[in-house]
């Protein structure tokens, strides 16, 4: 970087400084002066300098070399100060302007040294190494576009400068332009193939744009070039963990951490990666280490927050998110992660914070932008503005539709290729296979209809393991292709062909892969709700198995969908309130038609309205049907400490509620289509 001083291209005063007379120094002082800063002989030129200028206290040139001597010797306040008076005295020469530039880099101050680098370029438009220092100090200070500008400015006076490609490049990517940022790298490495930190920085670029392979050969190009190279060592590690190779992964952030326990982001993002694998309690340890560091590391708090919740631990997540709050209040991302877990009134500061955010929406990504609108959709409910609160469910919807949208005629042919397959004549012709495997408990019905409560409640038994939301039942059925002689066939129409036999081993791959999350358990409930597609397959591969219903009001069920932010892709249908009534209807049939073929009370249903109303009677009915004497810990079921994988995590830790039966009532004016879909079957 060039910071060096720029003195006169001759040991002469500048063309400003007035011809040599009794009121300035003899240009045989100057050029003495001159040599003495040109030979590095520091001390003397700073003692002749301050000579001169008690004589001629108003010579810019006198000034200019104590500056310069000054610096040399690492005294920058005080050279700062005579660079300022050299710059005074003579306006109109760059290399003044430049110098002092400098020095207030040094001080850390770079608004000021903007300007002294303006001035100088004022005075000499092609000055390189005033633009390129320009772009250093608007760097400092985040002002990318007007850095791009002046890095540009420098490589178009000397375009083959290296280093302005580096600076250029690291700006494109913090402005968000890493493709601009490619070529700037590519060209540093086509000058220094081993140039260790455009290879790590064109890894970042690569994984951004999700090219996972190509960033692993540039972080490992970085590392085959300086072994110790932390950075690198914790971007391979995320790139690993991208891609699904844990065991790597994790080799490769605990030989960062080897070599610098003192990284945080190291730390940090190995917590991501054990909070990924759900191994909350050793996420939570990292993320702990990296607050050690770096106590206002806002990721570091917000991710430790979400460990906690999915850990119950509520409390303990609401002060992480607080604590963010408190240190950067517009850190949108942790005001959204706080919503779900306290409920707001009109006087709560954190209101006026959120919604003063608005203005910065659609700056985020279309997922911030998702997790904000949701948000205040929760925030504004809670403070009774309910057509307030819609619109901006409204306008979260509109964010998730766009990224997920949803194939409605895919999901409307697999409810008639089900249908058809499973008829009645199906399982009149069907010997269903006798085994005393273990029986799993399956909790089935739409989303938000109480399947987490009746999860909550059955764990609370002795012997019983929640398991949540698995998709393990879903990729057996469909781990089954079967030859017609002509072309492979697929789930449903394959089930024709299976022997009792088959169906048996298929059940027993089901629950080897269900009690490896608890090998202990006597039973282990699988509460996945989209499950009730294969109520027939569960009849047959599992017929030990018990299957629980979770029934809710239509509107409350389809509102709380439309109302809540869902993970990923799923449960892509609830992001308009049409395509979440036609679903809730294709469900409802689904649910009628294995009413029909199956034999009576293969399926209990329970109501989510009765559970909230009468817990002790439903709770005492759920245990009947699975076949469990009663137990009062059913009861407590808010206390049960185990991990709550779903969006229902918040409610579970509360004793029995009713506020959520009729909420779709506050909302009655924007849910007409809603009510006109499902109307007749509440």
């Amino acid at each position: 970087m060039p910071d060096n001083e720029a003195m006169p291209d001759r040991a002469h005063p500048s063309s400003e400084s007035p011809p040599a007379s009794d009121a300035s120094p003899s240009r045989q002082h100057m050029e003495s002066l001159a040599q003495l800063v040109g030979s590095e002989r520091h001390a003397e030129a700073q003692a002749l300098a301050r000579e001169l200028i008690t004589r001629f206290p108003a010579h810019g040139f006198a000034w200019k070399a104590l500056g310069a001597s000054l610096k040399s010797q690492g005294r920058i306040a005080e050279a700062v100060a005579a660079e300022r008076q050299a710059a005074a005295l003579l306006p109109h020469d760059a290399n003044a302007h430049y110098n002092l530039g400098n020095g207030l880099m040094l001080l850390d101050e770079p608004a000021p040294a903007a300007d002294s680098y303006r001035r100088a370029l004022a005075n000499r438009p092609d000055y390189f190494e005033a633009h390129f220092n320009l772009g250093n100090a608007l760097e400092a200070q985040g002002e990318w576009s007007e850095a791009i500008d002046s890095y540009r400015h420098a490589l178009a006076i000397r375009p083959g400068f290296i280093d302005a490609h580096v600076r250029l490049g690291h700006v494109l990517i913090a402005a968000g332009k890493r493709v601009d940022a490619t070529a700037h790298f590519l060209q540093v490495l086509a000058a220094r193939p081993d140039d260790a930190p455009s290879h790590h920085s064109l890894g970042m670029i690569y994984r951004s744009e999700g090219r996972l392979v190509e960033a692993e050969a540039r972080y490992r190009r970085a590392l085959a070039v300086d072994p110790n190279y932390v950075e690198a060592l914790t971007n391979l590690g995320n790139v690993l963990g991208a891609q699904g190779r844990w065991a790597d992964a994790e080799s490769s952030y605990r030989q960062a951490l080897a070599l610098n326990d003192g990284y945080a982001e190291t730390h940090f993002n190995l917590g991501n990666m054990l909070r990924d694998q759900s191994r909350q309690l050793d996420a939570e340890q990292s993320y702990r280490r990296a607050l050690k560091i770096a106590p206002r590391h806002l990721q570091a708090l917000n991710n430790l927050g979400l460990c906690l919740k999915r850990q119950g631990r509520l409390d303990e997540a609401r002060e992480c998110f607080e604590t963010a709050i408190a240190i950067q209040p517009d850190f949108v991302q942790s005001h959204c992660n706080l919503a779900p877990l306290k409920t707001y009134a009109d006087d709560d500061p954190h209101l006026g914070l959120f919604e003063s955010q608005l203005h910065r929406v659609a700056l985020l990504p279309k997922t911030g932008q998702s997790s904000y609108w949701f948000a205040l959709g929760k925030i504004r409910e809670d403070v009774g503005r309910y057509d307030d609160a819609f619109a901006a469910y409204a306008q979260g919807n509109r964010c998730q539709h766009e990224l997920f949208p949803h194939d409605e005629a895919r999901e409307v042919a697999l409810v008639q290729r089900l249908q058809s397959v499973f008829s009645e004549a199906f399982f009149a012709n069907r010997a269903r296979p006798i085994d005393a495997e273990k029986a799993p408990i399956f909790i089935v019905g739409m989303p938000r209809s109480g399947t987490s409560l009746i999860e909550q409640i059955l764990s609370s038994y002795p012997g019983v393991h929640g398991a949540g939301e698995l998709t393990d039942l879903d990729s057996v059925v469909h781990s089954v292709e079967t030859d017609s002689g002509q072309r492979p066939v697929s789930y449903p129409e394959n089930m024709a062909t299976l022997s009792a036999d088959q169906l048996r081993r298929l059940g027993k791959i089901y629950i080897d892969r269900v009690w490896r999350h608890a090998p202990e358990a006597e039973r282990i409930t699988d509460k996945m709700p989209a499950n009730f597609l294969h109520i027939g397959m569960i009849h047959l591969m599992l017929p030990q198995a018990r299957i629980i219903h979770a029934m809710r009001d239509p509107m409350d069920s389809c509102f709380s969908c439309y109302a809540r932010l869902f993970a990923g892709n799923n449960l892509d249908f609830s992001y308009r309130l049409d395509t979440a009534a036609r679903y809730y209807v294709r469900y409802i049939q689904m649910m009628q038609h294995w009413q029909r073929v199956l034999p009576p009370g293969t399926v209990l249903d329970v109501r989510y309205e009765d559970l909230v109303t009468d817990t002790e009677g439903q709770a005492r009915r759920l245990l009947a049907y699975l076949g469990l004497p009663w137990d009062e810990r059913c009861l407590a079921f808010h206390r049960n400490e185990r991990v709550v994988r779903t969006a229902s995590v918040a409610q579970v830790r509360k004793p029995i509620y009713r506020s959520s039966v009729a909420r779709w009532k506050h909302f009655e004016a924007h849910l007409g289509p809603l009510l006109e879909i499902v109307k007749d079957y509440r």
